[in-house]
Parts: C-alpha cells; structure tokens; sequence
C-alpha cells in the first residue's frame, strides 16, 4: 500500500535521526564533552583566583563588598552560576568548620590546686615528730590558669586523735604566712607543727585549708611518737 512516501527512504524524513545510534553517540559525546569543558573552566578560575586573586591589576581582592558584575563575570563566566558556588563554598566552610578539633580554654581548667612534698599514695599530708618535738612539711599552691588569685593564705584546723586529746590550730605555723599567686605560677610554703611536752601519743587528724578558696582543701595526719629514751 502506497503511503505517500514516494522513492524517498526513512531517512529522508527529519525526525529519522532520533532513531539513529550513531548520532545519538555523537551527540551525547558532544554533550559529555562540552559538560566537562565547562567543569574544567571552573576549576581553573578557581585556581587562578586562589594564587592571582580575583583583580588583574593586582589590586586588593580582600573586601568583603560584593562583586561588581565585571568580576561577577570573570569570576565565573557567568552570573546565573554565581550562587550556586557560593552555596558550595559555604557548605565546605561548615564541614570544615565542624571537623575542625575543639582546643580547650586553658582559663576552663582548675584555678589552683594543693601539692604537697611528702604525700602519701592516699592523697594526704603526712607528718610526724616526737613529743616534745616539731613536725615539718612543704606544702606546694599551684596556680594553673591565667588570672591573677592574689594574696593566699593557709589555715589548719585543730588536729584531733580518737581518744579526745587536741593539737591547736595555734601550734601550726606557716612559712611564710602568704603568698602571691600570678597566673602560671607556683608557690612553696614551709608548714611547721609545734608538738608541746604533754601531748599523748597517737595520731592526730585535721584539715589544711586556703583562705578565700573553699574548693582548696587536704587532709593532715600528725602521728605523736613517744620520744627515745
């Protein structure tokens, strides 16, 4: 049956080419190849505005102004495109931001802190003397952040043993009596126990405390021995 088509073949017809494999190849290569010319393109402006900056006349590029449409269009060959890579970069600005390790504020760690030279494992100032007798030990301060804490003074409470029998507070003295404690510092102070004639045998237990500085505290243990005969 005759449809009108005369001598002419199929691919006289204008649409015969969407049938056509080879020039769909030719035509998607030439789609891949213009896509990947113009991703090169963008890539090498980048790079060139990273080690030129965006200006030829090198002048300043470091204004936070936005882009005049020249540059807008040197930039990025054009307009339409410009939001989306500044979506890209803000996006990788966050992920790098987010990844980035936390450095810890060195005024977030402890303001000061006791040491002692003749501690025991148990965390406790030990001394000991016999009676009479004087018990001594150095008592360190340690000022670890960046504030100023001022003046410091140490106190003792009295020292006390099971049986009810007392050391004042008066028999302990320090040496010396206060001390200035700048930021990343450290500080050394004699304490010295006065064991009178008297004073039973046994072990003594009290508090060593800083004045101002409530969260600063430590056990004392003065063990009274009998005195060699």
């Amino acid at each position: 049956m005759d449809r009108g088509t005369g001598d002419g073949s199929i691919n006289d017809l204008p649409w015969a080419s969407v049938f056509d494999p080879a020039a769909n190849a030719r035509a998607l290569s030439a789609i891949q190849a213009q896509g990947f010319r113009a991703a090169s393109e963008i890539v090498d402006r980048f790079a060139r505005i990273t080690t030129t900056g965006l200006s030829r006349d090198a002048r300043s590029t470091t204004s936070a102004g936005p882009f005049t449409d020249d540059q807008r269009a040197d930039l990025f060959g054009a307009t339409d495109i410009e939001p989306l890579i500044r979506s890209w970069w803000v996006m990788i600005g966050q992920f790098l931001l987010g990844s980035a390790p936390r450095v810890p504020d060195p005024d977030s760690a402890h303001e000061a802190s006791l040491d002692f030279s003749n501690a025991a494992i148990e965390g406790r100032l030990e001394l000991a003397a016999t009676s009479p007798g004087t018990a001594k030990a150095e008592v360190w301060l340690h000022n670890r952040a960046t504030a100023d804490l001022g003046q410091i003074q140490l106190r003792c409470s009295d020292l006390l043993a099971h049986d009810g029998s007392v050391v004042k507070s008066g028999a302990v003295m320090f040496e010396p009596s206060a001390v200035a404690m700048p930021g990343r510092s450290s500080r050394g102070i004699e304490m010295s126990i006065e064991v009178l004639q008297g004073v039973q045998p046994g072990t003594y237990r009290g508090t060593l405390l800083a004045q101002r500085h409530p969260k600063l505290w430590l056990p004392v243990v003065l063990t009274v021995r009998v005195p060699l005969t």
